[in-house]
Formats: structure tokens, sequence, C-alpha cells
């Protein structure tokens, strides 16, 4: 992976300054201009069935415009969609579509395109189609009138179409798509774009409200290892990146704009088989709990993440409902205790496991993973995949457990994300009767009610020791002095559209 990484982070010269330059006139009326941006993560299939509403958004957001604007604080606000206004019930969500919208091949947005595109990115299987699981059917009432039917109420729905999930492809390209065809303020640059490097997207002259986006060209370019993102930042190669705790302090020296914030992302130990049909002892429920025992939390916080980061026992963030601080003093850091509770399940010597090696994404984290386990007894063996091969393999189900982050814009799309049977983020489908109960209860529960039981879900999800999270992640997105970046609720990555020249 380390060689993967640096042969990519080669490929950064490519550009060159030239990526950070400006002049000329502008089709939006200003100077024209490139911003260049890093990716940690490969691009995902154009397919948007195939999407994850992951840090992969970026190579999305130029080319798919969404139905729905999230503001600057992940409010929802009028885009594709001009209005939109839920039945008494709220089990029906009605959009009234802005007329004369066409995708860059020249097809015409209607009602029954958002359809098909809702109901095709539905039907798929990662993160994007998870967001949408509580849809039971789409209308298209007239060409400009979409309603939604949905199971029960769904607070997530609305922001969830200011996402990928709400992102729409001409019908031409809905499935399988080369290349993307989309109606955004970008379209895919073929002839500048490397595939699994660099991704290129000039401006689409048709696009209606141009002013909300004012470069020219987006470059986006993958490179995995975090020290070659920084270095790429430091030589003005890139306008900006997500750089590690460790290069804070470092791009800041050089005078390089940086800002924090949390997402509401959790990282650490995920625990994917908990039925125990990889690895038996993490059947256990005292296996488990040992685990939890065996990290220190502040410790990580302090050290691993230089301050940047909330220690947590949860899986549900500090700003969502569910969310209980008492549950995060429910494992406190023990190593005897968590030997102890392995004896106790009949492993006294510990047990083998085998994991995906992630020390070339985030190599301060396995190195902390790895040696908290190999305190406790547990032997890792870390197996090496190619960069882009990672997160597909482990949703494949193949690994019992891994070092992770995952997080969700709300309680509900936690739920969805990974607590569901047939979540995204369950790759084993395990399945827990009560977990299945309070979830359906949560389902047809409102306000107090609802925030109630999402607390009991939580208590008994930590209870059970699922997973062993660490922290609340707070990230560091630093640009050059000429781009300011506003972070946004719920995006690991600041969309595309908070990024503007600086003055």
């Amino acid at each position: 992976m380390r060689k993967t990484a640096t042969l990519i982070g080669a490929g950064i010269l490519m550009f060159g300054a030239a990526a950070c330059g400006s002049g000329g006139a502008s089709a939006s009326g200003g100077t024209s201009s490139v911003l260049t941006l890093a990716q940690s993560v490969p691009a995902r299939p154009w397919d948007l069935a195939k999407a994850s509403i992951g840090p992969e958004a970026y190579y999305y957001q130029p080319v798919y415009d969404t139905l729905i604007r999230l503001d600057a604080q992940g409010a929802p606000a009028p885009n594709m969609a001009l209005s939109w206004s839920y039945d008494g019930p709220q089990t029906t969500l009605t959009l009234k579509l802005r007329t004369g919208l066409t995708f860059t091949d020249g097809t015409a947005l209607t009602a029954q395109v958002v359809k098909d595109n809702l109901l095709h990115t539905k039907g798929g299987a990662d993160t994007a189609a998870a967001q949408l699981s509580d849809i039971t059917g789409v209308e298209a009432v007239d060409d400009t009138t979409v309603a939604i039917k949905l199971g029960h109420p769904s607070p997530t729905l609305l922001p969830a179409l200011g996402q990928v999930s709400g992102m729409i492809a001409s019908p031409k390209a809905l499935t399988d798509p080369q290349t993307p065809i989309g109606s955004g303020p970008y379209r895919l640059d073929t002839s500048a774009t490397i595939a699994g490097q660099q991704y290129a997207y000039v401006r689409n002259p048709g696009y209606w409200n141009a002013r909300a986006f004012p470069y020219d060209t987006i470059v986006i370019k993958l490179l995995p290892d975090p020290t070659a993102r920084t270095n790429a930042l430091l030589a003005g190669q890139i306008n900006g990146t997500l750089v590690s705790p460790q290069r804070v302090k470092t791009v800041q020296d050089a005078g390089m704009k940086t800002v924090v914030y949390s997402s509401g992302d959790i990282e650490g130990l995920f625990i994917w088989d908990r039925a125990g049909k990889k690895v038996p002892a993490l059947g256990n429920l005292k296996v488990r709990q040992a685990l939890n025992h065996a990290f220190d939390r502040q410790s990580i916080v302090k050290t691993v993440k230089m301050g940047l980061g909330k220690a947590t026992t949860q899986v549900f963030d500090p700003d969502q409902p569910a969310y209980d601080a008492s549950l995060d003093e429910r494992y406190p850091y023990d190593p005897a205790k968590a030997k102890r509770l392995l004896a106790e399940a009949g492993y006294p010597d510990g047990f083998s496991v085998t994991m995906p090696d992630m020390a070339s994404l985030f190599p301060q984290q396995q190195a902390a993973l790895t040696q908290a386990l190999q305190n406790i007894g547990v032997k890792v063996t870390l197996q090496n995949l190619p960069t882009n091969q990672i997160f597909t393999t482990m949703l494949s189900g193949k690994y019992p457990m891994s070092f992770f982050k995952l997080g969700a814009p709300s309680d509900w799309g936690t739920v969805q994300l990974q607590l569901k049977k047939n979540a995204t983020w369950n790759p084993a489908k395990y399945e827990d009767p009560k977990v299945d109960a309070l979830i359906s209860r949560i389902e047809s529960a409102t306000g107090a009610p609802r925030a109630a039981l999402m607390k009991q879900l939580n208590a008994y999800v930590v209870d059970q020791a699922w997973h062993a999270p660490w922290d609340v992640i707070r990230y560091v997105f630093a640009t050059t002095k000429n781009v300011t970046v506003t972070p946004q609720p719920g995006f690991q990555y600041p969309p595309i559209y908070n990024f503007k020249p600086a003055h």
C-alpha cells in the first residue's frame, strides 16, 4: 500500500503550478481560475446506485446536482427543487421542480427523470442507497411535481436529498455510465482526467446558478498518503486538503489557512463479526467488552490525535439526541480487566485475527490499534491491499474487525448506516432481535418518546459492545492563502460549493 501511495503522490506533478493559476475571462463574469483539491480515497463508479456518501462524494459533486442544497448550517434550501411540503402524517414528501433545467447532453429534467433516479439509487447496496431506504415509492405527479412515499416519517430524507442520495443523472447515463452526465455546475473533462489519479471538471455553461461556483475548473487528485497530501499543499500543487493532526503546525507555520471542525465521524475498532462466524471469540460478549477496555482513549486523543478529538464509547456523536454522556464512562482503560474478561470467556491466551492494513491511510491509528490489541494477547495479522480495494473488501464481509471511521448527519442516519441488519456498514449482516424491536418502535415515534428510544438503543449497543469506538474526530482542513473554505455539518470534506477565492 505504501508503494502505491508513493507512486500516486509522484503523479501530482502532472498539473504543476498551473493548477493554482488564474487569468483570463470567466464564464461567471470573474477571473478564470482553477481549484485543485486532494482526496484520500479512490473514486467509486459513476453509477449513483453504487455511490457512497463519504469522502467519495467529492468526485460526484461537480457533475451531479442535488434536489436540495444544504446551507452552511446544514439546513435544506432550494436547488433543483424550488419548494417542498409534507402531508399531515409526514409520509409523503412533495417536491416542486425548477423548470428549464437540462443535463449536459441536452436532456430536460422532468419529474419522471427524478423518479427514475431516486428508485435507481435506492436499489443499490452502498450508503447513498441506504439513505433512501425509508422510501416505499415515488410518483411523477406531473412534469414538475414529484411525490415521495415513505413507510414512516423520516427526518433524514430532506438532508439526504442534499447529498449524494439526492443527486440526479441524465436518463441516458443512469445505469452504469462510463462517464458521468449530470446537470451540475461542471462536466467531467475526460481529456484532462486520468482514472485513479486525477479528475478534471470544466464549467457547464448552461448551469442555472453559475455565480455560486466561482472556479472555472476543478481538479481532484487522489493522494491516499497523508504526507503526500500535505507536501502537495506546501508545494502549491493543490489548494486544499485534510491534514493529519501531526502536520497541522507545519502547514500553519508555512502560512496556510486552517479550519477545525467535527462532522460527527467516530473512529476506533469496528467489530463486524459479532456473531463469531469467522472468529468465534468475537461472538462472546465478554471478549468484545475486553476489546473495549484495551484502549486508552484519552491517551489516543492526546498523542495520536494531538488533542483533535473527544473520547467516546458510542457510535452516536454528541450532537445527536441518542448520545448519552454517561455512557462514555462504560469502558475505562483497563488492560488487566481486559485479560480477565478474555480468560473468563475461555481465551486466557487471547486469540488471532486478520485485519486490513490501514497504515497507508491512518498510520498512527493503525499502530495504536495493533499495539493495544497485542498488549492484551490478541495476535494481529495485517493484510496488505491496494488502496482502491480496501473498502470494497471490507464491505464484502471478509474481515472480522478493523480500524475504521463512520459517521452520519443524524442519529437515524447512524441507524441506517450501521445498525440495521441490511445496513451498508453491517457487512456481516449481524442481527439482534432487541435492536430490531427498538428500531421498529423508533420508526413510528416522534418527539421526546423517539429521543428516549434512541437513547435506549444507544445504551444497548454500548452494553453489548457492538464496536469499540475511540473518539469523535475533529478534522483540520488546510487551504492556500488565496482560498477560503467553510466547513459544513455532516460533511467530512467541505462540499465544493463552500470554496471561494479569498479577498
